[in-house]
């Protein structure tokens, strides 16, 4: 649900006013800050390759803004609930936190194979990223990711430089 609600200010959302109208709304130097953080994304996403080619950072902003703004939102949620609720009990037998276990089942969604032809293919026409880079590009931008994993500084997932739009 929170991927859903942050299209509403991805690069194409922000384009529609509150009743739905095809109309710029935003003001200059809110546009102008939108850029600058989507920038960060469109080069973090560029880098990343399947079978040699590159991902296009800038065909799959939108979907990259609405993944991270949606494991953020519910991440946000699931810590809410736990604030109300208490802490659930832990698992038997799986040596990960109810933290980490929220984070690998944002993972599990994406687990998927693809003929190197159809990888092809998604990369020339798929608004989304490949699912591997929906889980590792949207996890190396988490702080929450990294510090429950214990993450070291410097490592693909906790660089010191992470992308944020919202």
């Amino acid at each position: 649900m929170g991927h859903e609600l942050t299209h509403a200010f991805d690069d194409q959302g922000r384009e529609y006013d509150k009743e739905g109208n095809l109309r710029p709304w935003w003001q200059n130097s809110s546009l102008e800050a939108f850029q600058q953080r989507t920038e960060c994304m469109v080069d973090q996403y560029s880098h990343y390759l399947v079978n040699g080619e590159h991902v296009n950072g800038k065909q799959t902003l939108g979907e990259n803004i609405a993944d991270n703004g949606g494991l953020k939102a519910a991440y946000q949620a699931y810590r809410s609930w736990i604030q109300k609720n208490g802490d659930e009990k832990r698992l038997p037998a799986v040596n990960l936190t109810n933290d980490q276990l929220f984070f690998v089942g944002f993972a599990q969604v994406w687990c998927s194979v693809r003929t190197p032809e159809s990888a092809h293919e998604g990369l020339l026409t798929d608004p989304h990223s490949p699912p591997r880079y929906r889980v590792m590009g949207t996890l190396a931008n988490s702080p929450d990711f990294s510090r429950h994993f214990n993450c070291p500084e410097g490592t693909p997932m906790n660089s010191g430089k992470r992308c944020e739009v919202w």
